[in-house]
C-alpha cells in the first residue's frame, strides 16, 4: 500500500470510528439531557391534565380543588420526582389537547390506553383495568343490553369517551346522549333523562356499593381498558420515568391502598391473563 492510498485509508477509518461514536450509546449518553423531564425538573413544577366530575378518579372538593383516586397517584409522583403538583382541569377531549399542545406534562383522568389516542399521545403501562357496564334504575323495565337496542331508550355517557364506540357496537339502535362528565351522566340517570348509564367497570361497583338499593348492572363486561398515565408522545426520556413509576407504584402497595381509600374495596388484578 503506497502512502496516498495509507492516508485515505486512515481518513476512511476515522471517519467510519467517529461516525460510530456519534451513534454509540456512551456517545449518546454525553450529550446533553433535553426533553420534558429537563424541563420539569428546571421549572420544579408537574402541570398534571385531570378532569373533575369523575369521582372516585378525580372531582372538585368543596374549595374548588382537585380530588380523588387520580389526584393522589399524581401527588405521588410529583412528590418522588421532588416537584410541587400543578392541576389543570380539562373536559374529557381535553386530555388529549393539554399533552398535544405541551399544556401538561401529564394527563391522570380515568384515561384508556387504545391505538387511535396512541397515533397523537403516549401512554405508561396501566395502574388499572377496567371494563365497561351498563347500569339501570332498579325499577327499570329494561332486564338487558339486547332489550336496552332500542330507539325508544336513551344511554348517557361522558363525550369524547371510550363509551362512544362501545354503546355504538352493543346498543347501535339506542338514543344516544352526550354530557360533559361521568357525574353529569349518572346524575342523568337518576333524574331519569336517560334510561341507562355506561360506565367504568371499577367506578360502577363503587357507584352500586353505596345506591345498590337504587340502582343493578345489566348483564356483560363489554371492554378490557388500561388506565395509564398519558404524556406528550416522541419524549422516550420522559416515558422511561413514568413507568418506572407506575411498575414501583403497582408493586410497592402503595396502588392497592389509595385504591382501597377512594373505591371502598380492593384493587382487582392488573393483569390480564390471555
Amino acid at each position: 500500500m503506497n502512502m496516498v492510498r495509507r492516508r485515505v485509508f486512515g481518513a476512511l477509518a476515522f471517519g467510519v470510528l467517529s461516525a460510530s461514536f456519534a451513534f454509540s450509546p456512551v456517545a449518546e449518553a454525553q450529550q446533553p439531557q433535553g426533553g420534558i423531564l429537563s424541563d420539569v425538573l428546571k421549572r420544579g413544577v408537574l402541570r398534571i391534565a385531570t378532569i373533575g366530575g369523575n369521582p372516585p378518579y378525580s372531582s372538585l372538593g368543596t374549595d374548588g380543588k382537585p380530588v380523588g383516586y387520580d389526584i393522589d397517584v399524581a401527588n405521588m409522583l410529583a412528590e418522588q420526582l421532588k416537584l410541587k403538583a400543578e392541576f389543570i382541569v380539562v373536559d374529557v377531549p381535553g386530555r388529549i389537547t393539554a399533552l398535544q399542545t405541551r399544556r401538561a406534562d401529564v394527563t391522570f383522568a380515568n384515561f384508556t390506553a387504545n391505538v387511535e389516542r396512541s397515533k397523537v399521545i403516549a401512554f405508561t403501562d396501566p395502574y388499572v383495568v377496567v371494563g365497561s357496564i351498563y347500569m339501570v334504575k332498579k325499577d327499570s323495565p329494561i332486564q338487558s343490553v339486547e332489550q336496552l337496542n332500542d330507539p325508544k331508550y336513551k344511554i348517557g355517557f361522558a363525550r369524547g369517551g371510550t363509551a362512544e364506540g362501545i354503546s355504538a357496537t352493543t346498543a347501535p339502535r339506542a338514543q344516544k346522549v352526550r354530557f360533559d362528565t361521568v357525574g353529569d351522566a349518572y346524575l342523568a340517570m337518576q333524574s331519569g333523562q336517560v334510561d341507562s348509564h355506561l360506565q367504568d367497570s371499577l367506578q360502577n361497583a363503587s357507584y352500586v356499593a353505596k345506591d345498590g338499593d337504587k340502582y343493578r348492572n345489566l348483564a356483560g363486561n363489554w371492554s378490557y381498558e388500561e388506565i395509564s398515565i398519558g404524556l406528550p408522545a416522541g419524549d422516550f426520556d420522559w416515558w422511561r420515568v413514568l413507568n418506572i413509576f407506575v411498575k414501583n407504584f403497582n408493586a410497592s402497595g402503595d396502588n392497592a391502598r389509595l385504591f382501597k381509600k377512594h373505591f371502598g374495596y380492593d384493587l382487582p388484578p392488573i393483569q390480564q391473563k390471555y
